[in-house]
């Protein structure tokens, strides 16, 4: 099913029970003028009238009319992309005819509940009452909507739900499932006699045909939808139907090998069915929709100017509906356009304003365009707008330089303008935002905005610190070095495709003990990321590179980076962060560490015992005292009693850990549960308002999965979700006592050296593993890495 249509189409599918026959006329006008209005599209003018319907049906004491007003109540919520509403007034609809046993009430509110679930990002945030929605809630509805609405012989409502279990399956991509549940949906809609739901069962069943490779039935389905649609009556149904089949068209040409140039003619015959039907209607959304696919089909071709025609009517069109959900679509093609026309300042204008426009959603955009559950992300939904403004930016950049060379010749590192800096400054800044919002929609919640009012320049803080801000792009990557002087820009030829490549082989060979093929990827990582800032460094006496990475070099140690005779830790003290503006750089605070220490040495819940751990934590003990949670007394209950009653500086625990794609599998484990993200927040966020906010959070034994560049999201942003200045963690799990030597040299190194940087306390640690030849190979000292306030 093609996600941008699919809150329109659980709109579509939400059940209608007969509005109820009553003397109430007045909710009755209410509820026509309600349904006029959702019938050309004017969700946010039906609002009003949904509500007043409502209120007088249950005035009257008409309960059919009022679960049928809250119901499609809930839908326009929904297709508004204001979920929490949505969700709320089901809730209350299921709840009301629960105590009445109204079943066929029931069912339809939990089949319209488990269509917003599949939606849902996992997990959802909702008001406290709500709790957290994901796949197995939507599964769960739909799947008990369907055996009540069976109960009841309602053919409708069995379709609707078997469509939205399909729904959620093609998400999941079990697409021969789906594809079974649309046949058997479309078999019993036949009853129904409902076109648009009709028309939509086989526009599903052509996408999930699509993806899995049927591209025969996809065709013949897609036609059938188009065919099916084109009988209904004109309402805003039969064009979000007949621009799903447009799109799945679109699709068909796209994945099929013949690549058969009829099908964009076709899909292109049905946005113009699309936007006639619009017009007649006055559907603005469908008709914005159908313009900029149409621009879009002609954007393939090349053809720009037609393109940019139809685009611009269309953004003319989403500007009234006030619908950034609309518009940003048509801004962010009107940026490829003019950039493919070669008016660079033009594009630049208009993907500014696209990335304001998802800045503006972006709580909701993944949730209505990109869901995770179908295995998307922020960043893959919009993550392209972003860069490709970024590029552009730095493009004109290149362009100014080269004019001013003509000029006047220039030193290679001489002082940048300052017209220099601040197009630097925006170009980092745009990728900046993009980050941000990642990690947002990784941990589901805004922590990332909660340091934002503590931000330094960067470039002030450390005279022998250089931050490499690594933006890679399709035809090179860019690393933009932030000094004491100011920004310099250093390009490398490397496309972010092989990057990526590289660096996941590298992270993959290096956790291989026994061999050395990670030294071909390493030497290659160097000369590209690192050997063109070797002048540059050098010059600027520099013995600490901070690294913001991007993507696959999120999930790499960088100090394991080999230039063919030494690594990089051998020449820098290094570490990451996530951003620049997602941290408070101010030194550890080492007059008095208050430190607790937690930790696992035996096997329990089938992980294996940690041998070194005691050790571990001994040494630690030696150092700075503090409390100590050992095996059973790492419990939950007794963490929270430890952390409300004492205010502690380092917290450090050293057990089991995984960091996966998704945030709420994410955990470290307890002698008897599991700590979570939001457990650590939880119990670490509060610090954050004290005098003494916790300034390191080490979490030793934990890892992320090789590849899995969303994991290493939650790595990445784990000292600012959990509201601690710094974590000192590692990528991947080592179980061996080089791993309880280097933490405790760690320890000693900030505890002997008061003005010691974490960073530099890090290398010198690795630098004494590395020495000793049983851990020469980087599998044992390179996985630990300082995360956010290096200093």
């Amino acid at each position: 099913m093609n996600r941008h249509t699919h809150a329109a189409g659980v709109l579509l599918l939400f059940y209608s029970v007969v509005a109820a026959q009553g003397k109430a006329f007045s909710a009755e006008d209410e509820f026509a003028r309600a349904e006029r209005l959702i019938a050309s599209g004017a969700f946010e003018e039906s609002i009003a009238h949904w509500k007043d319907a409502a209120t007088q049906f249950q005035q009257v004491g008409n309960w059919n009319g009022r679960c049928e007003a809250e119901i499609q109540l809930a839908a326009a919520y929904n297709a508004l992309g204001r979920t929490n509403l949505a969700i709320e007034r089901l809730r209350v609809v299921e709840a009301a005819a629960a105590e009445k046993s109204d079943v066929k009430h029931i069912a339809a509110a939990k089949v319209a509940l488990g269509a917003i679930y599949i939606l849902s990002s996992p997990p959802m945030q909702m008001n406290m009452h709500h709790g957290a929605m994901s796949e197995d809630d939507a599964e769960a509805n739909l799947k008990e909507g369907l055996k009540l609405a069976r109960s009841v012989r309602d053919s409708h409502l069995e379709a609707v739900a078997l469509n939205n279990l399909a729904n959620l399956h093609s998400y999941q991509k079990q697409f021969e499932v789906a594809k079974q549940e649309y046949r058997s949906a479309k078999s019993v809609a036949e009853t129904s006699r409902n076109k648009d739901l009709s028309s939509q069962l086989s526009a599903n069943l052509a996408s999930a045909c699509t993806k899995a490779g049927d591209y025969e039935e996809a065709e013949a389905s897609a036609d059938e939808a188009i065919s099916t649609a084109s009988k209904s009556p004109d309402s805003h149904g039969k064009v979000y139907n007949l621009l799903a089949a447009g799109r799945t068209l679109i699709e068909l040409f796209e994945a099929a090998p013949q690549h058969d140039n009829d099908l964009r003619l076709r899909a292109f015959k049905t946005f113009q069915q699309a936007a006639t039907c619009s017009e007649r209607i006055g559907d603005k959304r469908g008709l914005s929709y159908a313009l900029g696919y149409e621009g879009e089909l002609y954007e393939q071709e090349k053809k720009y100017d037609a393109a940019l025609a139809l685009t611009r009517q269309a953004v003319a069109i989403a500007q009234t509906l006030n619908s950034p959900d609309v518009l940003y679509r048509w801004e962010w093609q009107t940026g490829r356009l003019l950039r493919a026309r070669q008016d660079r300042d033009g594009a630049i204008l208009a993907y500014r304003r696209a990335v304001q426009l998802v800045q503006s959603i972006r709580h909701d955009l993944a949730l209505r365009y990109g869901n995770p559950n179908a295995h998307s992300s922020f960043r893959d939904v919009a993550g392209p707008i972003y860069t490709q403004l970024a590029d552009l930016i730095l493009q004109r950049a290149s362009s100014d330089e080269d004019q001013a060379s003509l000029r006047e010749a220039r030193d290679l590192h001489r002082a940048s303008s300052d017209d220099d800096q601040t197009t630097l400054r925006e170009a980092r800044d745009v990728i900046e935002s993009l980050r941000s919002a990642e990690l947002e929609d990784y941990f589901q919640d805004q922590c990332v905005n909660l340091l934002k009012s503590k931000i330094t320049s960067i470039e002030q803080i450390s005279e022998t610190a250089a931050v490499v801000y690594i933006i890679p792009l399709p035809d090179r990557t860019e690393l933009l070095v932030s000094l004491k002087s100011g920004i310099k820009r250093v390009k490398s030829p490397v496309a972010d495709e092989t990057l990526a490549d590289v660096a996941h082989d590298f992270r993959a060979n290096l956790e291989k003990r026994t061999t050395y093929e990670y030294l071909d990827q390493a030497r290659q990582l160097y000369d590209w990321l690192i050997k063109p800032l070797e002048p540059l460094l050098t010059n600027s006496k520099i013995d600490t590179l901070v690294f913001v990475p991007d993507g696959a070099l999120r999930n790499i140690p960088m100090a394991a980076l080999n230039d063919g005779e030494h690594y990089l830790v051998e020449k820098y003290a290094v570490a990451v962060t996530p951003g620049l503006t997602l941290m408070e750089p101010t030194p550890l605070k080492k007059e008095k560490l208050e430190l607790v220490v937690n930790g696992l040495s035996d096997g329990v819940q089938g992980f294996a015992p940690l041998q070194y751990v005691p050790g571990e934590m001994s040494n630690l003990k030696k150092l700075f005292g503090g409390t100590e949670l050992m095996n059973q007394q790492f419990v939950k209950p007794n963490v929270d009693k430890e952390f409300a009653q004492e205010h502690y500086s380092i917290v450090h625990i050293a057990s089991h850990g995984h960091f996966d794609s998704d945030a709420k599998k994410t955990f470290v484990l307890t002698f008897d549960s599991k700590l979570t993200l939001d457990d650590l927040e939880q119990l670490l966020r509060p610090t954050q308002l004290r005098e003494k906010p916790v300034q390191l959070l080490t979490l030793s034994a934990c890892q992320t999965a090789a590849g899995d560049d969303r994991a290493a999201l939650g790595l990445a942003g784990i000292a600012i979700k959990a509201g601690a200045r710094c974590a000192f963690a590692t990528l991947w799990f080592v179980n061996d006592q080089s791993s309880a030597s280097l933490v405790s040299d760690f320890y000693t190194q900030l505890h002997d050296h008061p003005d010691i940087s974490k960073a530099k306390a890090l290398q010198a640690a690795q630098l004494k593993l590395l020495s000793d030849s049983r851990y020469v190979h980087p599998c044992y000292w390179a996985p630990y890495l300082i995360i956010g306030n290096w200093l």
